[in-house]
């Protein structure tokens, strides 16, 4: 079937009208590229988007700028997500995070680097026994609580000015692990406000 110049005409002028009037096709290739959840600020400067997967809950301490738990169907126990400005070092906070845990799987403990744009990113796993402090914060007093076979995935996100950030899931090796994906996943959408 042949196609007279003026039909053709008529119909390629009707695409570029759809394309430009009802970018539908494209609007939704790129909401389901877009990461869903809260957005929250780091610094006034950087944004992150939390998954919906991470439900807000009340802050168990002032310090925090936000808590969320991430939870997974093998164990009742959620896992507490916290993020919070911080400083004290690169180094002797990976060394105090690991010091808070015993035994262990050692081939599952790790440190990663690497950059998200401008900002450095210092992942760090490490499970085991989890001495927890119960109040007082985490350099003074409060009741000790020991956690059998928990498990952290931590972040410290080191800004060029030299400010840090601590992003940290922490709870049943089980919950940390299932959502250890999603929680790096989350970290890798920081992006300049």
């Amino acid at each position: 079937m042949m196609l007279s110049r003026s039909v053709f005409q008529n119909i390629v002028f009707i695409l570029a009208l759809s394309a430009l009037f009802c970018p539908k096709g494209v609007m939704a290739q790129d909401a389901a590229a877009a990461p869903k959840g809260k957005t929250i600020e780091v610094f006034g400067k950087s944004e992150m988007v939390v998954p919906t997967a991470f439900q807000p809950v009340p802050k168990r301490s002032r310090i925090l700028d936000y808590e969320f738990k991430a939870t997974d169907k093998s164990n009742d126990q959620p896992a507490r997500v916290t993020m919070m400005a911080s400083g004290g070092g690169i180094d002797a906070n990976i060394k105090r995070w690991k010091g808070q845990f015993t035994g262990g799987n050692e081939d599952a403990k790790k440190v990663e680097n690497k950059k998200l744009g401008e900002v450095t990113l210092h992942l760090v796993d490490t499970n085991g026994n989890f001495t927890e402090r119960m109040g007082g914060g985490p350099f003074a007093g409060g009741k000790m609580v020991q956690r059998r076979d928990y498990a952290m995935t931590g972040a410290i996100l080191e800004y060029p000015d030299g400010k840090t950030y601590f992003v940290k899931m922490t709870g049943p090796n089980s919950v940390v692990q299932a959502n250890r994906e999603e929680f790096v996943k989350m970290l890798e959408t920081l992006s300049d406000k």
